[in-house]
């Protein structure tokens, strides 16, 4: 990781380097927290953690600032982890390893953690610069927000009294996002008739696909490995009825599914030759994916768990049933995902079949219909559904005194007007602004491709573009309102 020290702003990249040598999975953020902590109270940052383990930094206004308006910094310190097919990394002890290649940062077939590592760095830089120009400053780093935004939910609106707040959890440069999209979980519980068998199993397996965020990359075709291992299985089905023993596919539900497994028991070899057959029809109809891999083989095992071809039945019919991708454009947006669902994670256990989707619009209304058809879906099956984590949209405020401030050190920078952007994913901005209404926000950051996936990728020229706005919009903040 060495390499990183050399890059520009150094100050930024030392952070990110730091960053990626402690683990820091959600739900696993204990070490990256003290080390943040730790650094501040060094530094003699008033610091606080909440309950939650979110954390907050408080810096005084430099000399000459302190009649500017206060801003607040924010980001979220904890990263998605996935990996390769054949990466042996562990995400809760190793670093991430990075390498530098055409002008990008990379991880080593894993997640890269630049959502939101990089956004973070550029907020510490700032925190611990003894040369930039700024208000008195706050910044905000919460836990869990690729799982829920459990930390902003948590957050105390006490921490939220300043008039501006800056996210910088957004990956493409040059533009500002004004919005987003809100979500909510719905998570399929169908029983299955479990009987222990000794059999020769079919495995079928889909690999290879690209994967990607199920917010920003739902709109780019990419394929859902539980999709496709859903209808292998269901056109198997059709002609030849079997009994399913397994089914694994994803980890997140806010992640398009890469990978996919079932095992089944067949009773005829036939099965290889009709999984081949819709194998080529399928990967015909995807060229987009050029590593896709629709795998059939034979394994002997013995004590089985399987269901009756009758209940596999069902299980296949649901799995079919269920919305997946785009499902309304915005009217109001052009070129902006509305209402999307992404199918996450399927697995199966000694409770039957699980189906774990993340619905997210920038409405809220379409979300309860999505949840009433998903909730008729159920039924229908046979099947419990459970509602869960729903958080709101963030709504475009375009009269917004920060927005306007921000655009024009985007229009110095760029020469040009900055595109206004309404991102389909999960900001924590949606929830912040229930919390304090009255908060005027906007975010904006490096360009990220991939990310969820392990061909995430941070485009390096932009972090310095980035860095600069950013230390140009806190020098030129205004002065404070004293209504």
């Amino acid at each position: 990781m060495s390499e990183l020290k050399h890059l520009e702003p150094q100050s930024v990249w030392q952070w990110f380097e730091r960053l990626c040598a402690i683990p820091r999975p959600t739900f696993h953020e204990q070490a990256v927290r003290q080390m943040l902590v730790e650094a501040a109270e060094q530094r003699g940052l008033k610091t606080d953690v909440d309950a939650k383990g979110n954390v907050r930094m408080i810096k005084p206004a430099t000399a000459g600032m302190e009649d500017r308006t206060p801003v607040a910094l924010q980001a979220h310190m904890d990263m998605v982890a996935q990996k390769g097919e054949k990466s042996n990394h562990d995400f809760l002890r190793d670093p991430i390893t990075t390498r530098i290649e055409d002008g990008w940062v990379w991880a080593n077939d894993t997640t890269l953690g630049a959502d939101n590592g990089i956004g973070l760095a550029m907020g510490l830089a700032v925190m611990f610069s003894d040369d930039i120009v700024h208000p008195e400053l706050t910044l905000i780093v919460t836990v869990e927000e690729e799982v829920g935004m459990g930390g902003a939910e948590a957050l105390s609106s006490d921490w939220l009294h300043m008039p501006y707040l800056i996210n910088l959890d957004t990956e493409d440069a040059g533009e500002i996002f004004i919005g987003c999209a809100g979500g909510r979980d719905a998570s399929f519980t169908l029983p299955l008739d479990w009987q222990s068998v000794d059999a020769r199993a079919c495995r079928i397996r889909v690999s290879g696909l690209r994967g990607g965020h199920s917010g920003v990359d739902i709109d780019k075709n990419h394929a859902n490995a539980n999709v496709l291992l859903a209808r292998v299985l269901s056109s198997l089905y059709s002609s030849i009825p079997f009994s399913l023993s397994s089914f694994h596919g994803g980890e997140l539900r806010n992640v398009i599914t890469r990978e996919a497994e079932a095992l089944i028991v067949v009773d005829e070899e036939i099965a290889l030759e009709a999984v081949s057959e819709i194998a080529a029809a399928i990967k015909a109809e995807w060229p987009e994916e050029e590593h896709l891999q629709i795998e059939a083989e034979f394994i002997d095992l013995t004590s089985l768990q399987v269901a009756s071809v009758e209940k596999t039945q069902k299980a296949l019919d649901l799995l079919l049933s269920v919305p997946n991708g785009v499902l309304r454009m915005s009217d109001a947006f052009a070129g902006v995902v509305e209402t999307s669902s992404n199918i996450g994670v399927v697995q199966t256990t000694t409770d039957g079949l699980h189906i774990h989707c993340l619905m997210r619009s920038l409405k809220e209304t379409p979300k309860d219909e999505l949840s009433l058809r998903l909730t008729a879906l159920a039924r229908m099956a046979g099947a419990e559904i459970a509602l869960m984590a729903d958080y709101p949209s963030w709504t475009p405020n375009p009269d917004s005194a920060l927005l306007k401030l921000t655009s024009q050190v985007f229009r110095e920078h760029y020469g040009k007007e900055p595109p206004l952007q309404i991102i389909h994913a999960g900001l924590e901005c949606g929830i912040l602004s229930g919390k304090a209404p009255k908060l005027d926000m906007v975010s904006f950051g490096p360009t990220i491709r991939a990310a969820h996936s392990p061909k995430e990728r941070l485009e390096v020229a932009t972090v310095a573009e980035c860095w600069s706005i950013l230390v140009d919009l806190l020098r030129v903040m205004p002065q404070r309102s004293h209504e």
